[in-house]
């Protein structure tokens, strides 16, 4: 990537990323510069402070258009004290520099005190999950075994049920017969 990428309005970013963010506002700029009705101060004025709040410039580049525009509602007169200040997303002290390292180093703590509880939650979930899918094997494995009727093996525990009556009742009618034999009792 050439130097020059990272170019914008006598701007020299540190990222392409950023680079791309003020091209992009040049070509907001230019839009904005198409429609402006600079001969209205009051509509320069309601853009300007829709501009702040909807936060639509965050380069320097933007930051300059949006000056030029404060300038001009000054030199037309407009108080002061009516127009929004342009915010400032930097910080230039080294003191307050070193607060906010401090504070992202913190931050940094606390998501890696996140992630662990996030990995120890994963490994329990995984675990219970495990433990759960055994239980459920063993449900099954059981109840196919089972002789007790259920839903997995009534059909074959009713059959053999009807089967062993049916046999008991065989022998028994195979008795009575016999029975009847040695009675000599005739049947019809």
């Amino acid at each position: 990537m050439a130097d020059n990428d990272l170019i914008v309005g006598g701007y020299r970013f540190r990222s392409p990323l950023d680079a791309e963010i003020a091209r992009a506002e040049e070509k907001k700029i230019a839009y904005i510069e198409a429609h402006l009705d600079r001969e209205s101060p009051e509509t320069v004025l309601r853009i300007y402070n829709k501009m702040l709040e909807n936060r639509i410039f965050v380069t320097p580049v933007g930051y300059a258009y949006m000056r030029e525009i404060r300038d001009f509602l000054l030199k037309d007169g407009m108080d002061p004290e009516t127009l929004l200040p342009l915010p400032l997303n930097d910080i230039y002290s080294p003191e307050a520099k070193a607060a906010r390292e401090k504070v992202n180093e913190i931050g940094k703590e606390q998501v890696d005190e996140e992630l662990k509880k996030g990995k120890t939650r994963l490994f329990l979930s995984m675990a219970l999950n495990v433990l759960l899918f055994i239980t459920i094997v063993a449900m099954v494995i059981i109840t196919l075994v089972s002789d007790h009727p259920n839903i997995l093996n009534y059909e074959r525990v009713i059959q053999n049920e009807y089967a062993d009556w049916e046999q008991e009742l065989t022998e028994r009618e195979k008795a009575v017969r016999e029975k009847e034999r040695e009675l000599m009792i005739e049947t019809e």
